[in-house]
C-alpha cells in the first residue's frame, strides 16, 4: 500500500510538530511493507529520509494552507497513485477518493471557547465536523480527546481510536555533572529552580503559575525558569521589571530538545497548571527525566499521570503552591514522585505509537 503523508505541520514548534516529526520517523523505520510519500511545505526537508527505499519525498510550494490542502495534495495523490492519505493534524482534501485518516490533537475549541479568538472558533466549529465526516478514520491523542469528539461532535465510536503521544527516547535522567553544569551555564540557570515548558497562550494559565510561585518564594529560596517560544512576553504582561520578580523568573526562550533532559534533571519540580491540556508532552518528558510534576486536575493530565503527579485545580494558586512546597521541603516526598513518574513514563513511547498507527493503517489495505 502506498501511504501519502501530509506534513504541513512538520516545522511546528509545539506538540503537533513534535508529533509529526516523531511519528513519521518511527513509521518509516519500522514499516517494511508499505511505501510512503512524504509531502513537505519546506524544501529543506527533502532528503531527510533519502536513504530509505520505502520513502519518496515531495515538496509542495503552495504558501496558502487552504491551497496546499485542497489543490496541491490531491494532485500528488493522483500522480503518485496513493492508496491512503494520512494527515498528522486536522484537515483533509475534499476532492480525493482515497481512504483518509487524520489526527485529532484536542477539542478545546468546543470545550473551552473562552480561551480562543472568535475567528478561530468560527472556523474550527464549521470546518472540524466536515473534516471528521469525510475522514475514513480518526486518531486521537488521548482518551479525553476521543471522548470529547464522541460526545460533542457525535463521531461514531468505531471511527476513532486513541494513540497516545510520547517523549523522545533521549528523555532520561541526566546524572553526569559535567553535562548538567554545561547546560546550566549555557542557559544561565539559577542554582535552585522549578521549571515550566510552555507557550505564550492563555490556555497555559501563566497567571496562576506566577501567583503560586510568588507564594512559594515567601517560604523557599527558589527561582522559576520559563522555557518556551515568545514566553518573555510574560515579563511585560506581568510587569516583572518593576514588581521585584525580574531576578527570580528566567526566560531562556525556545530550547533545543536535546538540552531539555538536563534542564528537567536540574529542576526541583516541573510545574504546569494548564487549564485544559489535551495531552501535554512536557508532562511525560519531565516524568521520564525524573522531575516531579505539579500540574492540573483537568483535561488529560490525570489520564497521563495516573497518580504519578501532584494535581490541583488549575486556578487555585494556594493549592498549586502547596504542592510545589511539598516537593521543595521534603526529599522523601520528592523522591516518591520522582520514582512514580519514571515508572509511569515507561508506558509511553513513539515506537508504541507508531505500531498502533500502523495497525490502524493495515485495516485499510486492499
Amino acid at each position: 500500500m502506498k501511504i501519502g503523508v501530509m506534513l504541513r505541520s512538520y516545522d511546528r514548534a509545539g506538540g503537533i510538530g513534535i508529533y509529526s516529526r516523531n511519528i513519521i520517523k518511527h513509521l518509516v523505520t519500522i514499516d517494511s511493507r508499505n511505501e510512503y510519500v512524504l509531502m513537505y511545505n519546506n524544501d529543506e526537508h527533502l532528503g531527510k529520509y533519502g536513504g530509505l527505499a520505502n520513502v519518496e519525498e515531495v515538496f509542495l510550494p503552495a504558501t496558502n494552507p487552504l491551497l496546499w490542502d485542497q489543490w496541491q495534495v490531491p494532485k500528488v495523490v493522483r500522480s503518485k497513485g496513493i492508496d491512503l492519505l494520512f494527515n498528522t493534524k486536522f484537515s483533509l482534501p475534499f476532492m480525493t477518493d482515497v481512504k483518509k485518516i487524520m489526527v485529532l490533537h484536542g477539542a478545546s475549541w468546543f470545550v473551552r471557547p473562552d480561551l480562543y479568538k472568535k475567528l478561530d472558533i468560527l472556523y474550527v466549529r464549521r470546518a472540524m465536523p466536515v473534516y471528521c465526516r469525510i475522514a475514513d478514520f480518526l486518531i486521537s491523542n488521548s482518551d479525553l480527546t476521543t471522548n470529547d469528539f464522541i460526545n460533542i461532535l457525535h463521531v461514531p465510536k468505531e471511527k476513532i481510536e486513541t494513540v497516545r503521544l510520547a517523549q523522545g527516547d533521549f528523555f532520561q535522567p541526566v546524572d553526569n555533572q559535567e553535562s548538567l553544569e554545561f547546560v546550566r551555564a549555557k542557559y544561565s540557570l539559577p542554582a535552585r529552580f522549578v521549571v515550566t515548558v510552555t507557550s505564550y497562550d492563555p490556555r497555559k494559565n501563566f497567571a496562576t503559575l506566577l501567583g503560586a510561585f510568588e507564594k512559594c518564594r515567601k517560604q523557599e529560596n527558589i527561582h522559576l525558569v520559563v522555557v518556551g517560544k515568545d514566553c518573555q512576553r510574560y515579563r511585560r504582561d506581568f510587569d516583572m521589571d518593576s514588581n521585584g520578580l525580574k531576578e527570580y523568573v528566567h526566560f531562556p526562550g525556545w530550547i533545543e530538545q536535546q538540552d531539555l533532559p538536563a534542564i528537567y534533571s536540574l529542576a526541583a519540580a516541573f510545574v504546569f497548571p494548564s487549564v485544559y491540556e489535551e495531552f501535554g508532552i512536557p508532562v511525560v518528558e519531565s516524568m521520564a527525566c525524573g522531575c516531579p510534576v505539579v500540574s492540573s486536575n483537568t483535561g488529560a493530565i490525570p489520564e497521563l499521570t495516573q497518580g504519578a503527579a501532584l494535581l490541583a485545580d488549575p486556578y487555585d494558586e494556594q493549592s498549586q503552591a502547596a504542592n510545589i512546597l511539598k516537593l521543595l521541603q521534603s526529599q522523601e516526598y520528592s523522591e516518591f514522585f520522582r520514582q512514580k513518574g519514571l515508572e509511569r513514563a515507561r508506558e509511553f513511547s513513539w515506537e508504541k505509537a507508531a505500531r498502533q498507527t500502523l495497525e490502524i493503517f493495515s485495516r485499510f489495505s486492499s
